[in-house]
C-alpha cells in the first residue's frame, strides 16, 4: 500500500454564477475525469469535480461517493458561488467519504518486530507486541524533518511525517513515558544557559540519572518540555550525552532562570519503545516500529502523515495544507471526513460564507481550520482533532475600524488533543487579532496541554461551552485566555453560561502547577464580563504550595463584571492582585503621565503593559469617535487607574466550598468569597458557604439548584447543565 497517484489540484472559476435549478456532480474512485460526473457516469478527482462545477451557471452539489480519496496536491479553490445558491461538497447520503493527505496502511499488515530490534528495548515489552512494516516497500519514502518548535523560537517548518491509528496521532517513543524528568539547576553565572531567542547555540546542563548512555543514536533524540518559563514550550535536539558527568548537551537550546524549575522528557528514542500507543520510525531504512495500544482493532487503519505540494503560488509562498481557500464565497463542506496532511487541514482568506457542517478532521501537523480576513465563517456539528496547532483560528476577521461583527461561528464542535506539536500558545479555538463579532457556543473544548481557547478583539461571544482538562502541562496559564491590555478599547467581549471543570490539578516533575485559572484577562486587561458560568473542581485543594494561584478567574485593570457563576470546589474563585494605592495625577488631570521618573532619576516612557502611555492617548483618539459610542466608559479610560478605581465588580455568586476550602495561601479570602481589595472590587451578594446549598446532586455532579435551595436572592437563576457542551441527539 503506497504513496498516492498524482492529482492536479489547481483549479479557477472565480466568476459568480447565476441560480439557476441544481445540478449535482458526482465523484467515486471507479469513476474517470473524461465522464460527465452523473450518478451512472462519475467523474475520479475532486478537482475534476470543481472544474465541472465552475463551468455551471447553477446551484452545484458536489457528491463524495464511498471511499478514500488521496490528495497529493492542495487543492486551490477561488470560487464564489451566489448567495442563495451554494457550492456544496458533500459525502453522499450516508456513505463515508475521506478525503486524505496521508498514506494509509492496515494494522493487520504490520508483523513483530525482529529480534535485533526488540533487544534493543530498555524495558522489554511482551513478546509481539511492538510491530513493525517497511514504509520503503510501501513506496512511502518521504518522512520530513523534525524541527525546533516552542513559542517565539519555532522554526516554522512543515511537521514531519506521524502516525495516526484511526484518527488519532500516537506517541513517538521517549522517556519518561508518562511523567517528566529534570536537570541540576546550574548557577546563574555558570555561562551555560545560552539565549532562547537565539537558541542556534545550544547549551548543557547536569542531571542525576544516566539513562541516555542506554540510547544509540543520541543525535537523533529531541527534549520537549519546559526549560525556563513554564508558559512556553521548548522542543530542542540533544547533541550527546556525557554519561562520566552526566550531563546532556542539546545542539540547539538554553535555560533561562525562571521561578519554577524546569520539567521534560526525551523523546524519538528507539530503545524507548515499551508502552502501547508508541512508536518510531527508523528514517535511515524506511521502518516503521509501532507498539499498537491495547484497545486497537483488527481493522484499525494506520495513516502516515504526508506532505502535500502546492502548485499556486500565495504571496511567494507556498502553504502546503490540503485545501487552500481564497476570495470564496458560499460553500458548504458536509459530512467530510479530512485527514492526513503535515500542514492544515483548511486554511484561507477573504472568504466569505463558508460552513463546515458535520465534518471530521483529524491527524494534521499543524491547523485544523484557519480563516483570516473572512466573514460567515459557519463551523458547525464538526469533530476537530490531534492537529499540531489550533484546533480553528480566525485572525483580522470583521471591521476592526468600525466595529462589524464577522458573523462566524463555532458552534456543537468536538475540539480536542490540539496543540501537539506546537503545545503553547496554541489553542482549541483562537478568536486572534482583531477579531469581531465572533461567537463560540456549545462546544466542548478539552485534552489539551496549554490554554483550551484564546481570544482577541471586540465583542465576541462565548457561551454554553464546556472546558475540561486544559493547562495539563503547564503553569502561568488557562483555559480560556486573553492578552489584549495594550488594546483597552478591546471590550465586549462575554463569557457566560460555560461550565469549566477539573483544571489546575496537574503535576510536573513531582511539583504542582501553578498560576492556572479557568478564565483570564492577562495584564491587568479591561472590560470583561463573565456572568452566568458553572466553575467545578479548579484546582485540587493541596496545601503548601500546591494550588498557588488556582482559581476560577482572574481579571485586574478596570470594568470587569464577575456576576451570576456558580463555583463548586475551586481553589479561589476570583482573584484581583492589585493593591490600592494613591495615584499621581498627571498633568492634562488623568492618572496616567506620558512619562515618569525612573529609580536613577531620569524621565522615561510610562507604559501599560509595554504600550506608550502617550501612543495609547492617540490610539484612543483614534478608536473613541467610533469605539466611544459603543464603550462610553472608554471616555474616562486614563482616569481609572486600576490601583486606585472600584470599578471591578463581583456580585451575586454562588461559593461553594465543600471537597476543601477556599485556599488561604495568597490571603485571606473577602467574606464575599473572593481575593482583592475593597478599595478596587466591589464584592456583594454573593452566598458563600461550605455546605450543600441544595443541589439536584452533588455526588453525581448535577448542580442544578433544586426548589427551596438557598441562593444568593430570590432573582438568581439556577444552571441548567443540558445548557452545557455538545447538544445531545
Amino acid at each position: 500500500m503506497g504513496r498516492r497517484g498524482n492529482n492536479d489540484s489547481h483549479w479557477g472559476g472565480s466568476k459568480p454564477f447565476l441560480i439557476r435549478d441544481g445540478q449535482e456532480i458526482y465523484v467515486s474512485n471507479d469513476g474517470s475525469d473524461n465522464a460527465a460526473g452523473s450518478l451512472d457516469d462519475p467523474v475520479r478527482t475532486i478537482e475534476r469535480a470543481l472544474a465541472l462545477a465552475g463551468e455551471s451557471p447553477k446551484e452545484v452539489r458536489i457528491y463524495l461517493r464511498e471511499g478514500v480519496y488521496n490528495i497529493d496536491n492542495t487543492i486551490n479553490i477561488s470560487y464564489c458561488a451566489d448567495t442563495f445558491a451554494p457550492l456544496y461538497i458533500c459525502a453522499y447520503e450516508n456513505e463515508n467519504a475521506v478525503i486524505n493527505g496521508g498514506a494509509e496502511l492496515a494494522l493487520s499488515d504490520m508483523s513483530a518486530a525482529d529480534e535485533e530490534f526488540v533487544d534493543k528495548i530498555i524495558d522489554k515489552p511482551e513478546a509481539g507486541k511492538v510491530l513493525s512494516i517497511s514504509l520503503k516497500d510501501a513506496g512511502i519514502e518521504d518522512y520530513g524533518e523534525i524541527s525546533r518548535r516552542g513559542h517565539l523560537i519555532s522554526e516554522e517548518k512543515e511537521a514531519q511525517a506521524e502516525l495516526s491509528l484511526d484518527g488519532k496521532v500516537q506517541k513517538l517513543a521517549g522517556w519518561p513515558n508518562d511523567s517528566y524528568t529534570g536537570l541540576i539547576k546550574p548557577a546563574a553565572d555558570s555561562g551555560e544557559y545560552g539565549s532562547r531567542r537565539n537558541p542556534e547555540n545550544g547549551c548543557s546542563f547536569a542531571v542525576e540519572y544516566d539513562r541516555p548512555s542506554l540510547w544509540s543514536n543520541q543525535s537523533e533524540v529531541w527534549l520537549a518540555g519546559t526549560l525556563g518559563p513554564n508558559y512556553e514550550f521548548d522542543y530542542y535536539p540533544v547533541s550527546r550525552f556525557d554519561s562520566e558527568q552526566k550531563r546532556v548537551y542539546l545542539r540547539e537550546g538554553a535555560l533561562e532562570n525562571y521561578y519554577t524549575d524546569p520539567y521534560y522528557r526525551f523523546e524519538n528514542i528507539a530503545e524507548e519503545l515499551d508502552a502501547p500507543g508508541e512508536y518510531y520510525i527508523d528514517r535511515q531504512n524506511g521502518m516503521l516500529y509501532f507498539y499498537p495500544p491495547e484497545d486497537a482493532k483488527p481493522d484499525s487503519v494506520i495513516t502516515i502523515t504526508m506532505p502535500t505540494e502546492n502548485l499556486k503560488i500565495y504571496e511567494g509562498k507556498t502553504p502546503n495544507d490540503l485545501i487552500r481557500m481564497e476570495n470564496c464565497c458560499n460553500i458548504v463542506f458536509k459530512n467530510l471526513t479530512i485527514k492526513g496532511g503535515r500542514g492544515s487541514a483548511v486554511t484561507g482568506k477573504y472568504n466569505t460564507n463558508i460552513s463546515f457542517i458535520n465534518c471530521d478532521i483529524n491527524s494534521f501537523g499543524a491547523n485544523g481550520i484557519r480563516m483570516d480576513y473572512s466573514t460567515g465563517i459557519e463551523i458547525r456539528g464538526c469533530r476537530i482533532h490531534d492537529v499540531g496547532q489550533d484546533g480553528i483560528q480566525f485572525s483580522n476577521c470583521g471591521d476592526y475600524e468600525k466595529i462589524g461583527a464577522n458573523n462566524n461561528i463555532v458552534c456543537n464542535c468536538e475540539i480536542y488533543n490540539f496543540a501537539r506539536l506546537e503545545r503553547s500558545y496554541k489553542a482549541g479555538i483562537n478568536f486572534g487579532y482583531r477579531c469581531v463579532g465572533a461567537t463560540a457556543a456549545r462546544n466542548h473544548i478539552w485534552n489539551g496541554p496549554h490554554t483550551g481557547m484564546i481570544f482577541y478583539g471586540v465583542n465576541n461571544d462565548i457561551y454554553g461551552n464546556e472546558f475540561d482538562h486544559l493547562v495539563t502541562e503547564f503553569s502561568d496559564m488557562d483555559a480560556v485566555y486573553a492578552n489584549n491590555s495594550c488594546f483597552p478599547w478591546e471590550r465586549g467581549n462575554k463569557i457566560h453560561g460555560n461550565y469549566f471543570h477539573d483544571i489546575g490539578q496537574s503535576t510536573m516533575n513531582g511539583k504542582h502547577q501553578v498560576n492556572v485559572r479557568a478564565i483570564r484577562s492577562d495584564n491587568n486587561g479591561c472590560g470583561l464580563n463573565i456572568y452566568g458560568n458553572l466553575f467545578v473542581n479548579i484546582g485540587d485543594g493541596g496545601t503548601g504550595s500546591g494550588n498557588n494561584g488556582i482559581g476560577a478567574v482572574m481579571a485586574n485593570g478596570t470594568r470587569n463584571k464577575i456576576e451570576r457563576n456558580v463555583f463548586v470546589d475551586c481553589n479561589e474563585t476570583y482573584m484581583n492582585t492589585m493593591t490600592y494605592e494613591e495615584v499621581e495625577t498627571a498633568q492634562d488631570g488623568t492618572l496616567y503621565p506620558d512619562t515618569v521618573v525612573n529609580s536613577s532619576g531620569e524621565s522615561v516612557d510610562n507604559t501599560i503593559n509595554g504600550a506608550k502611555v502617550s501612543k495609547l492617548k492617540e490610539d484612543m483618539k483614534k478608536y473613541l469617535p467610533v469605539y466611544g459610542n459603543c464603550f462610553p466608559e472608554l471616555k474616562s479610560f486614563f482616569y481609572e487607574h486600576p490601583k486606585a478605581s472600584k470599578t471591578n465588580e463581583f456580585k451575586d455568586n454562588m461559593v461553594i466550598n465543600i471537597k476543601f476550602p477556599l485556599g488561604v495561601l495568597n490571603g485571606e479570602p473577602d467574606l464575599q468569597g473572593f481575593l482583592g481589595s475593597e478599595q478596587l472590587v466591589d464584592g456583594s451578594g454573593n452566598y458563600v458557604s461550605e455546605k450543600d446549598p441544595g443541589f439536584v446532586s452533588y455526588d453525581n455532579g448535577n448542580f442544578e439548584l433544586l426548589p427551596g435551595a438557598d441562593k444568593p436572592n430570590d432573582s438568581f437563576t439556577s444552571i441548567v447543565m443540558s445548557a452545557f457542551g455538545t447538544i445531545k441527539d
